[in-house]
């Protein structure tokens, strides 16, 4: 029996169509972006070797050179969710997912035609780099290890349920609490993980949001028929078992917004969304609401965060 969905594509998310024209921007990201040429002594010199002197993982410089890394210059800087994006090189009619990365203010051209670059906020984006090319390129590569899938669906629970919980208070019950993390659990295997396989879920989720399996009998009674594989249904599904009225899905994107950052929007739906905020906030870059989400995640962005950076199985 098959465990998992393919994964779901970027343009696949709910959000995405919803924000204003990043098929475009991605496009025209791809067409009219200047492109910084790699094979050139200054671009080694001052960018690659710098990547290679720092404690960067070795893996991060092929990486940076591989010819499928394009490191542009958008007219404007791209979306902060879009800085770095997996997608066919369609200017040179590739038919292959390349990486692109918007390096602007990240590897800055001086006017003596040498390069000034943030070496630590370039190797977060490689990790994103990474990630993408991984995610899109092997199908399992996340989803068949299971210590990978509790951590990401106990992250990704936790930092939901902390918004429910900012929006309305709802961990005054303890059984609220368990339960929307066991819920949010669920919805993150099936979303993002794309699961298929109802046991090893319900598994999952028990041990990501650590009750017991006679609470997730009881919340797969209350949850029965409703909708936690899309985040619209998702939202309502909520709004309906906490009788959360004035909950709206509007709402709760512009709160995870409000404490995760502006660029961590699609974390909501995207895997490789959720293991930037994680890399980012990690590598202490200030790419987000490193603070805040480091308060939530504890022990558990420190465990994801080397696992994300430091696991070289997949490369």
């Amino acid at each position: 029996m098959q465990e998992h969905r393919k994964n779901k594509a970027i343009n696949q998310c709910f959000l995405y169509s919803k924000f204003n024209n990043y098929t475009k921007v991605m496009s025209s990201a791809i067409m009219e972006s200047e492109r910084i040429d790699k094979d050139t002594q200054v671009f080694m010199e001052d960018v690659a070797l710098e990547l290679k002197r720092s404690k960067a993982p070795s893996y991060l410089l092929k990486v940076l050179t591989s010819k499928n890394t394009h490191l542009i210059y958008p007219k404007d800087p791209l979306p902060r969710s879009l800085r770095v994006f997996c997608a066919k090189d369609i200017k040179n009619k590739g038919s292959k997912p390349n990486i692109f990365i918007d390096c602007t203010g990240i590897i800055v051209k001086r006017d003596n035609e040498r390069y000034k670059c943030k070496i630590d906020t370039l190797m977060a984006y490689l990790i994103t780099a990474k990630n993408n090319m991984i995610y899109y390129s092997i199908p399992d590569a996340f989803s068949k290890k299971v210590n990978v899938v509790v951590l990401c669906a106990k992250v990704f629970s936790k930092l939901f349920t902390h918004v429910i919980d900012y929006i309305a208070n709802i961990s005054v019950i303890s059984e609220n609490r368990d339960k929307m993390l066991y819920l949010s659990s669920k919805y993150f295997l099936l979303n993002h993980m794309q699961l298929t396989d109802e046991d090893r879920i319900n598994e999952i989720a028990i041990k990501a949001s650590g009750i017991t399996e006679s609470q997730a009998r009881i919340f797969n009674i209350a949850s029965e028929g409703n909708d936690l594989e899309t985040l619209p249904g998702f939202v309502d599904t909520i709004i309906k078992l906490f009788k959360l009225e004035k909950l709206t899905l509007s709402l709760v994107i512009e709160k995870w917004m409000f404490l995760y950052g502006s660029g961590t929007a699609l974390a909501l739906e995207f895997l490789p969304s959720l293991l930037s905020l994680v890399t980012d906030a990690y590598c202490g870059v200030y790419l987000n609401n490193q603070k805040s989400i480091e308060k939530i995640l504890g022990k558990d962005l420190v465990e994801l965060g080397k696992l994300n950076i430091y696991d070289t199985s997949n490369i």
